[in-house]
């Protein structure tokens, strides 16, 4: 599927799973070299950022947190960029470049337009996963810890995914910074650090909900052992009780049998 968004002086061509022709034309209008676009027809599996005379080539993956359609962890948007243009593929549906209209007149403009929206779309999933986080707390001192152990354990699970897929960022940040202008013009530069400030204080977020999530499981844990401990302990009283009870009746019966 292919959608052209033009703007003053450019366009950015988004492929979702694109065919090889699709590919090849958008090289075309972007005036690269087939060989390279055709890197855009598979999974490229990890991070990548590279930046050449006339384009620049990047790979980025973004927390997916249940929209991926193949339940991936993350999912990619491979990044071209020349002076007039933007192509982006990817292979899931993403709502952040669904929901994204441009509005700069340049090229700079609209990709790091992309990155915020996708950026915003990042936080969001934080704000889910606290919400998230807050109804098992809840639940939690409301005597329903047996039923919150796995919810939390996803939990940890998808906030050190968070962790794991964004832990390039800040390279990926510091290369725009310093070559981006070169290929995107000056303001390139400062786009790219306001991008970056905004994804750090996503990034103390997320540490501040990793460490929530530690002390939730630890709490969950100490409030299930304290739990277990007095079911124990009424358990060994009623023993206790029932051996005293059942040895009197057995001295009764005893009495009873020798009169």
């Amino acid at each position: 599927m292919k959608k052209i968004y033009r703007y003053d002086g450019g366009e950015w061509i988004d492929l979702h799973s694109p065919t090889l022709e699709e590919v090849r034309e958008a090289a075309a209008v972007a005036g690269i070299d087939p060989s390279v676009a055709e890197e855009l027809l598979s999974p490229s599996f990890k991070h990548k950022i590279q930046f050449h005379d006339h384009y620049a080539f990047i790979v980025l993956y973004f927390p997916a947190l249940d929209e991926s359609e193949r339940n991936d962890a993350a999912y990619e948007i491979d990044f071209i960029l020349t002076k007039n243009n933007i192509i982006t593929t990817h292979y899931e549906r993403v709502r952040a470049l669904e929901q994204f209209q441009p509005i700069e007149e340049n090229t700079a403009g609209v990709f790091f337009g992309i990155l915020e929206e996708l950026l915003g779309n990042f936080e969001y999933k934080l704000s889910a996963v606290d919400h998230w986080m807050r109804e098992l707390e809840n639940k939690m001192f409301s005597g329903q810890e047996k039923h919150t152990i796995l919810e939390l354990s996803e939990i940890s699970r998808h906030l050190i995914d968070f962790k794991k897929i964004t832990a390039v960022y800040p390279e990926l940040f510091e290369a725009l910074t310093e070559n981006g202008s070169k290929l995107l013009g000056k303001k390139a530069e400062e786009l790219s650090k306001e991008n970056f400030e905004r994804f750090n204080k996503s990034k103390t977020k997320l540490e501040i909900l990793a460490d929530t999530a530690k002390e939730l499981r630890e709490t969950n844990n100490s409030l299930l052992s304290t739990k277990q401990n007095q079911t124990m302990k009424t358990l060994t009283w009623v023993t206790i009780i029932a051996t005293i009870i059942v040895g009197i009746a057995l001295i009764w019966v005893g009495l009873l049998a020798v009169k």
